[in-house]
């Protein structure tokens, strides 16, 4: 046996001592505030680490993720142990309760959040309901507390380095999270009785063992009994030459309370090399002996048998890996354990995991009158008590990656769908990202607006913030009725007037009165196809400034674009009669909707401008007063700490010219600035990627929701998200609700699916199949 391994063995064993309670089962020491566990003379400390997309990713960037995987199992120390642990548990009903489900408020809309919440319980015990966290224990022998934590404070700083090039996230875990995830496991069904308290413990004067553990403990030889929990530990006894690097993720797919462990000892390179020349050795003299008892028997002519040459191949391999191929040796122990409610139940899906591991030629065995042992190994708490230790190279052990796919299940987040391979809800918090700004992309028909009308559903039933939508088919009012806001039908002609001349305070970046003038020409350039050169801005500018200072001094109310046009016949350049030409439109033309003072509620927190019956030619420049409308309603709630939610629709059009485009990337930077959280929807990514603006603004974006998409918007989303080819294929001729998540740097897949036989479904469906026979979108 090499030196090193004899060590640490020596070094880990320890006297039996028959248990006499429960405590005695747990074989933690001490505990300290920093998360630092102490089991026999070694310091044990645990880290999480974020799960990446690898099943879903390409080929090149699984085999980056295996070679920045590999690097990391190459860092480890030869002196400490390291645990690597996937852990599923499942969501406590408790918290499903308080951090998904909608409360209900008593204000008329209850029995819409009823259908909501029934929808959210439906989603949850139809998916896995797992979550799956993956952690590493780091054992190490020190002779004191403080020795251990300059050595766990060095090994986080250089392994997070390590983790952040694999595009994963390390962090440390606490005591209360330490403790909780074994609360959890020897307490499973108990999850939300969990509390503990340090200094409240030492006062008086209980063991933190008292917090975590089960009721009872029955051993038996091939399973135990935690309280009313049946558990099984396993471990893999036997490996094939070829092994696919999706098994692991296959084997902790079971829907169970589950965890598996891969106990990694490092040998020193010079010892691993001395180690396999030994083996190779040994091997070489084998197949000579055996050559030379066939020389004596006259038979000159025979092949070496294939089982040893083989082995000298596997040898020579392993030699040439250490020695030229930067690969290290580690020995390993591979633990899994599983929970049941019933044996039945436990006898069944044992025999499920073994099939898992039969399936990729490997050999998953039952402990037998080892199950307490292995039980400590396979927790996440830096303990092994299991010797089935085989041996593996840096690159073979990498195989076992143990990344899946990445999950979005924040505190407080908002449901949009499930996971498309895990099954799992989405909850994504926007709080969380680096900017709130959001876009929906697809095709006409693929569920980009019921996708917004479900997000504005939630707003308005579980939140305060005000939402304003600027809707340019008319889809969005039945859902706006229904949830008591505010419709304003913007038409030639109509009733109902907003003042494009509205300026709260602090309106703009910088000038308000400067910035109200920029709006002027943007509105001037939408239906002027020559354009707004230097001396009409100039004109524009003074004017503006005009009126706006005529009616301070008169004490009067907000001017209006009648007011303006005034203004600009009264001057003495030609250009300012032009300019006053193409402002009657707005005045006393067909859009003297935006010239007059607003008479619509727009104080209510939910606002639909319906532009719907505008005319094509006239849409751009009502989407731009309605803009600009918006920005004075962000800027209004800024100034009180109040949300602001805005949709956007058709937002292609605003990049019909690159003024009007000017003005909406600065009021789009406004929104962001000021509490709001924009999300534009379009089905024309083609166009937007023209506008070096709207692609800046989207590759910026930290919210991305693509559902099914043209040919050739998939090439361009492909070059500026960094989409493989597989992850490609989730927004390739797909149904509708189905896409891909850029949330921050994660990409998920999503399916979004909504019951058709609720009210709800109804208001926010556009289909008219559904309308007359219902469906589901």
């Amino acid at each position: 046996m090499m030196k090193s391994l004899k060590a640490i063995l020596r070094q880990d064993k320890e006297a039996y001592k028959v248990p006499r309670c429960v405590h005695d089962y747990i074989p933690i020491n001490s505990i300290y505030d920093d998360g630092i566990f102490k089991i026999g003379n070694r310091y044990t400390k645990t880290f999480i680490f974020k799960d990446i997309n690898y099943l879903t990713s390409g080929k090149e960037d699984r085999e980056d993720a295996y070679i920045a995987y590999s690097e990391i199992l190459n860092s480890l120390d030869s002196n400490a142990i390291t645990k690597i642990t996937i852990v599923n548990h499942k969501r406590s009903r408790e918290d499903f309760e308080n951090n998904i489900l909608i409360p209900y408020k008593n204000d008329g809309l209850d029995e819409y959040r009823h259908e909501y919440n029934d929808m959210l319980r439906k989603k949850a015990d139809d998916a896995n309901n797992i979550i799956q966290e993956k952690f590493i224990t780091v054992s190490v022998l020190k002779d004191n507390i403080e020795d251990a934590r300059k050595y766990f404070n060095g090994f986080f700083d250089e392994l997070k380095i390590r983790f952040d090039n694999l595009g994963s996230k390390l962090e440390e875990v606490s005591l209360t999270k330490r403790l909780r995830l074994l609360h959890d496991f020897y307490r499973s069904g108990e999850e939300e009785y969990f509390r503990f308290d340090l200094k409240e413990m030492m006062q008086r004067g209980h063991s933190f063992k008292d917090y975590i553990c089960p009721d009872s403990i029955e051993r038996f030889d091939d399973y135990i009994k935690l309280g009313d929990k049946y558990v099984r530990v396993l471990f893999f006894k036997d490996f094939a030459t070829y092994i696919k690097d999706s098994m692991i993720a296959e084997i902790t797919s079971l829907n169970r309370t589950l965890m598996f462990s891969i106990d990694i000892l490092p040998i020193p390179m010079d010892e691993a090399i001395r180690e396999v020349e030994s083996r190779l050795l040994g091997i070489e003299t084998n197949i000579t002996n055996w050559q030379r008892r066939q020389n004596q028997n006259n038979n000159y002519s025979a092949t070496v048998p294939y089982d040893m040459t083989l082995q000298h191949e596997e040898a020579t391999e392993m030699l040439k890996d250490l020695s030229q191929n930067n690969m290290g040796m580690m020995c390993t122990t591979m633990t899994l354990v599983h929970m049941a409610d019933t044996k039945e139940q436990l006898d069944a899906d044992t025999e499920a995991l073994r099939s898992a591991a039969r399936r990729n030629l490997c050999q998953l065995a039952v402990l037998k009158f080892q199950q307490m042992d292995g039980l400590n190994t396979v927790l996440p708490i830096g303990c092994r008590k299991i010797n089935a230790l085989r041996t593996f190279t840096t690159g073979s052990l990498a195989v076992f990656i143990p990344f899946n796919v990445q999950e979005i299940q924040e505190t407080g987040g908002i449901y949009f769908g499930e996971n498309a391979i895990s099954h799992n809800l989405i909850l994504c918090n926007m709080e969380n990202l680096l900017n709130q700004s959001m876009f929906l992309l697809g095709v006409p028909g693929s569920g980009k607006s019921f996708f917004a009308k479900l997000l504005i559903a939630f707003l308005a039933l579980n939140t305060d913030e005000d939402i304003v939508i600027c809707d340019p088919e008319g889809e969005y009012a039945p859902l706006v009725k229904a949830l008591g806001g505010t419709v304003v039908n913007i038409a030639a002609g109509g009733k109902d007037h907003i003042n494009a001349m509205d300026m709260v305070e602090g309106y703009g970046d910088n000038d308000p009165i400067s910035d109200k003038a920029e709006f002027i020409m943007s509105l001037i350039e939408q239906i002027d196809p020559s354009g707004v050169g230097a001396n009409q801005k100039s004109i524009i500018d003074r004017c503006v400034k005009l009126v706006y200072r005529e009616c301070k001094k008169k004490k009067a109310t907000t001017p209006t674009l009648i007011m303006l046009r005034k203004k600009l016949l009264e001057q003495p350049e030609e250009e300012a009669h032009d300019l006053a030409l193409a402002l009657e439109l707005f005045t006393e033309g067909s859009l003297d909707v935006f010239a007059h003072k607003t008479n619509v509620d727009v104080n209510n927190r939910i606002i639909d401008y319906n532009i719907h019956d505008l005319r094509a030619q006239l849409k751009p420049s009502g989407l731009l007063t309605i803009t600009d409308a918006m920005l004075n309603r962000v800027t209004s709630n800024w100034k009180k700490g109040k949300r602001t939610h805005i949709f956007i629709d058709e937002f292609h059009v605003v990049y019909a010219n690159e003024f009007s485009a000017e003005f909406f990337n600065s009021a789009w930077r406004q929104f962001r600035k000021r509490n709001a959280y924009p999300c534009a929807i379009t089905q024309n990514v083609e166009y937007l990627l023209a506008s070096v603006q709207a692609s800046t603004m989207l590759s910026n974006s930290e919210f991305i929701v693509m559902l099914n998409q043209a040919s050739s918007d998939r090439e361009e989303l492909a070059k500026l998200l960094n989409i493989s080819p597989e992850q490609m294929n989730y927004i390739t001729n797909v149904e509708a609700g189905h896409g891909l998540i850029k949330y921050g740097g994660t990409l998920i897949p999503f399916i979004n699916k909504f019951p058709s036989d609720t009210k709800l479904y109804q208001l926010m469906t556009t289909k008219p199949s559904d309308k007359e026979t219902g469906g589901t979108n």
